[in-house]
């Protein structure tokens, strides 16, 4: 029927949803990019880590929860139209959504001393000399994928001025440590585990 344009989807929430605030929320479908964390491959690596002698909850119920959300956790909006953010890449009407977002920063902490140097707003360059304006894929590439230095495609930047960068990315990589709330392990702590 959805092929022949004689019906749409229809979703309604299981009861009414409101917000933080007490205020009542309206639910819209709208258009926005899904990260597939259901797909399978995927998901079974994620579970292989956390039931490796590498992770620990300090906790069975911890443990078990991520289990839980592991099996439960499909498509996950990962794009939104209003407000601040980064531009989704690929289709800049979007912003990745703040959730999805925040799953990834921990990859940037490890070298925003030397690009910021406590500076957040970019008034000021940081240790490095790097300038924001000269950061391209191809240098981020570099520095979080290991990707030979392209100096075509990072202009103005030398490999010497990222290899401190890279090594910095090296040492703190992967993450040693999580510490959140519990209420985070169905959303962001798990993405975090699928992202990093």
């Amino acid at each position: 029927m959805y092929d022949e344009g004689t019906a749409v989807p229809y979703y309604e929430p299981e009861k009414e949803v409101t917000a933080r605030t007490g205020e009542p929320c309206i639910v819209a479908l709208c258009d926005q990019w899904l990260l597939g964390y259901g797909e399978e491959v995927w998901r079974e690596q994620v579970r292989e880590h956390i039931q490796s002698d590498r992770f620990n909850t300090y906790n069975p119920k911890t443990q078990h929860e991520f289990e839980l959300i592991i099996d439960w956790l499909k498509e996950w909006g990962c794009s939104r139209t209003p407000g601040l953010g980064t531009r989704v890449p690929w289709d800049e009407q979007f912003v990745i959504e703040s959730l999805s977002d925040s799953t990834i920063y921990q990859a940037f902490y490890t070298i925003s001393h030397m690009l910021q140097g406590g500076v957040l707003e970019g008034s000021e360059t940081g240790p490095s000399g790097i300038e924001a304006s000269t950061l391209s894929v191809e240098a981020f590439d570099y520095i979080f994928l290991g990707k030979p230095f392209n100096a075509a495609k990072c202009p103005g930047l030398t490999e010497e001025k990222l290899k401190p960068l890279r090594h910095s990315f090296e040492y703190w990589y992967p993450m040693d440590l999580g510490v959140s709330g519990k209420d985070l392990i169905r959303n962001h702590l798990t993405m975090a585990l699928y992202n990093n």
